[in-house]
């Protein structure tokens, strides 16, 4: 034990913590693509994202189900917040994989992308 910090203390602050989606909706980025909707074409995408240490999305890639979903998630994520992730207990960049889904009709029960891709 260090100056009255216990191991299970010390081993928690090394810990490393993943980026962290703090919720939140843009209308104005994240607009539904129009040709998707006249056609009432559902969409999922896999994505790669760059996280800062301020939690803003820096860099986002990835594949779609439908190409023309892949701008409109780019534009989407880079304006959501994120918690960024952390190392000993300090923010740090980091790169995150999610999947973001587009749903042209009432959500349904399970994953659009999981469907897409089985």
């Amino acid at each position: 034990m260090l100056a009255g910090i216990s191991s299970a203390a010390l081993a928690q602050s090394a810990v490393q913590t993943k980026p962290v989606f703090l919720g939140g909706y843009n209308p104005d980025a994240c607009r539904f693509p129009p040709a998707a909707r006249k056609a009432g074409l559902s969409g999922c995408c896999e994505v790669d994202l760059k996280i800062d240490a301020d939690g803003r999305v820096t860099w986002v890639d990835g594949v779609c189900s439908d190409p023309m979903f892949l701008e409109p998630t780019r534009r989407c994520l880079t304006v959501l917040a994120f918690a960024p992730a952390t190392r000993e207990g300090k923010p740090v960049a980091s790169p995150h994989h999610m999947e973001y889904e587009w749903r042209a009709n009432a959500p349904s029960q399970g994953s659009l992308c999981r469907r897409l891709t089985s």
